[in-house]
Order: structure tokens, then sequence, then C-alpha cells
């Protein structure tokens, strides 16, 4: 009974999202700091932060929250060199911009998805750092796919980005163990996209299982329950709930306790299920 029920709700709510993506009014997010920019560059920074927000909300469904953009001018060579969120009392984003960038540079760059993608989930503290990321990094590009500004196929271009750090996990080591020491090294890349195979694997069972793909369920999620679970523990236990598997419980487990090379594939030509 429930997947029949989720099934009429995950249609219902990519019809909506389709048309709220079209229909976004001011109160859906708050942009500050464009008092920094010159008029023409004003205009660019809040379309492009429009369509960022737009094409967040219809891959990922209406955040419950308004959210809360930062913009600072940064000179570099790309139009946007860093960008961070803060979990405090008001969430938000935080870019920094370099305003010499035509509309297209910004529209092709994947930080403002990454980073809206973040408060589509709780914050799952330091000790799930590594997760959090790999959420973020795997969202940045079925966001980037969705409005048609991804270079290459969705597949190839996770398989391009996690290929290369795969000898990390080919190893009796934990994967969770592996991606905190990744990211206490500061070596970002590799516990970034090594995480993001989380949800590769995550969506994988979705879609197989379920018949219900990873960004459709966050959306669910976000309407249901996203103000008010407040850690991993409750994020994973509503998921496996939303779809009556404990498809994230038994996956972290997975992370926590199994040896990373029972998990990881040594090479994506290896695993042709990918």
């Amino acid at each position: 009974m429930r997947l029949i029920w989720i099934l009429g709700y995950t249609l219902a709510f990519v019809i909506g999202s389709a048309n709220a993506s079209e229909k976004i009014t001011n109160n859906q997010f708050k942009l500050h700091g464009l008092s920094s920019f010159k008029q023409g560059e004003k205009t660019i920074l809040k379309q492009w932060v429009t369509n960022g927000v737009n094409a967040t909300r219809a891959t990922l469904g209406i955040y419950p929250q308004t959210l809360e953009l930062y913009l600072y001018p940064e000179k570099s060579n790309q139009a946007v060199p860093w960008a961070h969120t803060r979990r405090d009392e008001h969430e938000s984003v935080h870019l920094y911009v370099d305003s010499r960038f035509p509309l297209d540079k910004f529209v092709n760059d994947w930080t403002l998805y990454h980073e809206i993608a973040h408060l589509a989930i709780p914050y799952l503290g330091p000790q799930y750092r590594w997760l959090s990321e790999g959420f973020a990094s795997y969202m940045q590009y079925q966001i980037m796919d969705k409005i048609d500004v991804l270079e290459g196929k969705l597949d190839e271009r996770y398989q391009t980005k996690i290929s290369p750090h795969l000898r990390w996990f080919n190893s009796d080591y934990t994967a969770a163990a592996i991606a905190r020491r990744l990211m206490d090294n500061k070596q970002y890349p590799a516990a970034y996209w090594g995480s993001a195979y989380f949800f590769v694997l995550a969506d994988r069972q979705l879609q197989t299982e379920k018949g219900i793909s990873l960004t459709s369920l966050i959306g669910i999620y976000q309407e249901c329950c996203r103000t008010k679970d407040k850690n991993i523990s409750e994020l994973f236990t509503s998921l496996d709930s939303l779809v009556d598997a404990k498809i994230f419980t038994e996956l972290l487990k997975r992370y926590e306790n199994a040896a990373a090379k029972t998990i990881y594939p040594q090479s994506f030509e290896d695993n042709h299920s990918y």
C-alpha cells in the first residue's frame, strides 16, 4: 500500500515541481550582497541565482525554508572560485564570485547547485561531513543534467569523477574510515567523490527495487520531513520509512563496518552494472 501511495505522490511531486520552477517568487530565496556590484553585474548575478534556485527546486523539490544566499566579490580565474554553507540558526549559502564573467560561465559552474543541494538534508555533523559532501557532489550533476548544462552523459560524468579515487577504497579499512581520513587530510576530491559513490549505490537500489529515483525521494522528503529531522539517524530513518525498506540505514552500516574493497569496484570497466 505504501509503495502505491509513494508512486502516486511522486507523480504529483514531479508535476508540481515543473510548475513551481516557472513560478518562483521572491520569498523562496533572499539574495544578499548585491550592493557590492555594479548595476549590470547585479542583473547577471540575480539571474544566475534565480536560475540556480529554480533548477535545484525542479530536481530536489520545494525547500521548506527560505533560501538565504550571500554574494561576495572575489577576483579569480573562474566565475565562482569558492563557496560554503553555514548551518547556524539561519542556514545560508555564501558564494564568492568574480563578476567580470558572463552569465553562461556562472550557469555552467557546479558550485551553486552543490551548495544549495546541501540544504536539502539536515546538518549531519563533523563525523559525517564526508557523507554530506558526497550527497552534494552527487546532486550537483543531477541538477545540471536536469537543466541540460552538464557536459556528457550523467553516468559517464560520475565515472570520470569517481574513478581516479577508487584506489583509496581498495582496502580492508571501512569505507567510512577511509572517507573520514581523506577529509582530515584535506584530500577533498577523493573524499567528496569517493563518498558520492554511496549515493550512486543508494539511487541504483531505489530505482531497481522501488521504482523511484533518489532525487524524487528527496523531493518528497523535503515536504514531509526536512524540518523535523536533526541528524543522520533521523534522516535515514525517514528516507527508509518513505520506501518501506532499510536501504539507507543498511548501506551506512556497510560503510561503517565492511571492508571498503567489498563495496567499491577496482575500476568501473569491471563493474558493468554501473
